[in-house]
């Protein structure tokens, strides 16, 4: 498993730095930003919540390139070659499939530590009037959970493939969320002199806490789940791949 997890950093090396250094650049640009308005935030409540959604979008930026990238990880092996090299190997198609789930793992925990050291820095430097773990540890339970809906597809028909069943589950995320917007009680939100304050209020109320909770165990149960899956179609998949 070792040597198949060395192969994926080799020869996706570029991919993963890359990723690394956006990812250090988005949480420079939160730090650099609560540094600059550090003395006016850090005793001002308003100035704290406009420039909440500026970290969040901070942070969601650093975590979305991994999920771009992470499609040249199984291009390269979408051929004939490759997949009979892969199911000849002593762990078979398994180690060849866990590996490059093991990979996507780590590349979306590098992320969540460098978003996490950030999100310190910028706890302290504001006095600790602002922090976003819990946003964090959120938007990486959903890109993972993405990534399991996406990868076994990716197996099976092919990374093109995969990319557009993502799209349309990010696509019923969104036509839920607006069927609700529309028929939902959100007088609470809407109401509101303070909409994101009243968000963030509900999400950390009894209502949905417990919920929220569940995410993260949803979301690694659904990614051992998609990998089991992956298992599966692997050899079904490499039946279609050209030479």
């Amino acid at each position: 498993m070792s040597g198949l997890l060395y192969k994926n950093f080799r020869a996706n090396l570029s991919s993963f730095l890359f990723t690394v250094i956006i990812s250090f650049i988005c949480c420079a640009i939160g730090i650099v930003i609560s540094i600059l308005g550090g003395a006016d935030m850090a005793g001002d409540t308003d100035s704290i919540r406009e420039a909440a959604p500026v970290f969040a979008a901070l942070y969601y930026c650093a975590f979305l390139l991994p999920s771009l990238t992470s499609n040249l990880l199984f291009e390269a092996d979408e051929n004939k070659t490759a997949s009979a090299f892969a199911m000849s190997l002593p762990q078979c198609g398994k180690g060849h499939i866990q590996s490059k789930y093991w990979y996507i793992l780590i590349q979306l925990l590098t992320v969540l530590f460098i978003a996490f050291v950030s999100d310190t820095v910028i706890f302290g430097i504001l006095g600790g009037a602002f922090s976003a773990a819990i946003l964090l540890v959120l938007i990486f339970c959903w890109r993972l959970l993405l990534a399991a809906v996406e990868i076994p597809f990716v197996i099976r028909f092919g990374s093109q493939k995969g990319i557009a069943i993502k799209g349309l589950v990010i696509a019923f995320v969104v036509v839920f969320a607006l069927i609700y917007l529309m028929f939902g009680n959100i007088s609470w939100l809407i109401g509101s002199d303070d909409p994101l304050g009243a968000l963030i209020a509900w999400l950390k109320s009894g209502r949905i806490i417990f919920f929220i909770s569940l995410f993260p165990f949803l979301s690694f149960g659904a990614y051992l789940l998609s990998c089991k899956i992956s298992i599966k179609v692997f050899r079904k998949g490499a039946e279609n791949y050209e030479q």
